[in-house]
This record gives C-alpha cells, sequence and structure tokens, in this order.
C-alpha cells in the first residue's frame, strides 16, 4: 500500500471538530426551540401530582437558601402559592425558573395549617427587619405587600407547617406535605388531622 492511501485511510475513520460542533450546535437549537414551546405553567387536577410538585419545589428553595445564603418564603393562597425572597429591605416574588407562582386546578382544596412557633415573639429590638410591615407599602396604596406563611432560612430549616391538597371530585383521596418539625418534609397519602 503506498503512502498517499495510507494517509486517506486514516483521514476517513472519525469526526472533524468542526462536524462535533455542528451536531452539538442543531441538537441545542432544537432543545431550546422544544423549551420556548413548551407550555410554562401546567395545571395538575391530581392531589398526588400537585403535593410531589410542591414537595420538590419546597426542596429546590431549600438548597438555593443553602447554596446562596438567602431567606426565602411561601406565601399560601386558596388559589396555590408563590415563593419570595428577602432581598434588600423588602420581599420580592421569585417569578421565573422552577420557583414561580403555582395555580392550583379548579378541583384542589389547598389547606394550609402553621405549625407551633412562636418566632415573632422572639425577635429583639432592631432584628425584626424581615417580619415587620414597610411603611411605604402602606403609603403607595398598593394591595397588600407580599408577606410569607412559611419562611426557609440559610440553615434550611423552616417554620413548622403542615399543607393539605383535597380534589373536589375525589374527596377521599388526599395528599399533604408534612413539615412540623422545621426540618425536614413527608409527603403522605390521606389525612393528617
Amino acid at each position: 500500500m503506498s503512502p498517499a492511501a495510507v494517509g486517506m485511510r486514516k483521514q476517513q475513520g472519525g469526526f472533524t471538530l468542526i462536524e462535533v460542533l455542528m451536531v452539538v450546535l442543531i441538537v441545542g437549537i432544537m432543545g431550546l426551540l422544544v423549551v420556548i414551546n413548551s407550555p410554562e405553567r401546567r395545571e395538575s387536577d391530581s392531589a398526588e401530582e400537585t403535593a410531589r410538585t410542591f414537595y420538590l419545589k419546597f426542596q429546590h428553595a431549600r438548597e438555593q437558601a443553602l447554596l446562596r445564603n438567602w431567606v426565602l418564603g411561601v406565601e399560601f393562597k386558596d388559589d396555590g402559592y408563590r415563593f419570595m425572597r428577602w432581598q434588600g429591605d423588602r420581599w420580592t416574588i421569585i417569578d421565573e425558573g422552577p420557583l414561580r407562582e403555582v395555580t392550583l386546578h379548579s378541583e384542589l382544596q389547598l389547606d394550609f395549617i402553621p405549625g407551633d412557633f412562636r418566632l415573632l415573639d422572639n425577635i429583639t429590638e432592631g432584628r425584626g427587619d424581615v417580619f415587620r410591615e414597610d411603611d411605604r407599602d402602606r403609603q403607595r396604596g398598593d394591595d397588600a405587600p407580599p408577606r410569607p406563611d412559611v419562611f426557609i432560612f440559610e440553615s434550611t430549616e423552616f417554620i413548622p407547617f403542615r399543607m393539605q391538597l383535597i380534589s373536589y371530585r375525589r374527596s377521599d383521596i388526599s395528599w399533604q406535605v408534612d413539615g412540623r418539625d422545621g426540618i425536614q418534609l413527608r409527603l403522605a397519602e390521606g389525612e393528617l388531622w
């Protein structure tokens, strides 16, 4: 075999760097199109799936609090919940990413019960900035400023609470998130109370 034939044979054995980069670029663009075209929020009418979603979001919020040294909060409403972050001197609602606001399906009922924790009684003078109402919010005449029902601290500990999701269609099926100890969450089927 001539040396030129051996050289040609080696070139035909693999992909060039440009070819590999083009494939990665095409796959990346296709992935971006899937993400852009997917619905932003999908409502589930399943109490189990909604409870699991909240559980995972709450665990993610705890990880973010630890990694970024943030104080986070969760505000429960009749039709859903939203996460917020203490930033500067006020609570700001997180409106993007995995912690954006969730609106429950109309077939679900959310029951929230705060735990037995007297944090506000232990605040000393000058240390209550996170928990006090801002005078500027009252002066603006806006709707009430966001106020979390549950705080998630930098240590990942949180204010104890219980939450239950019940389906109106199947009232015999309910799911709960139990965080009564303020350290770990428990996800369970059936009624907590």
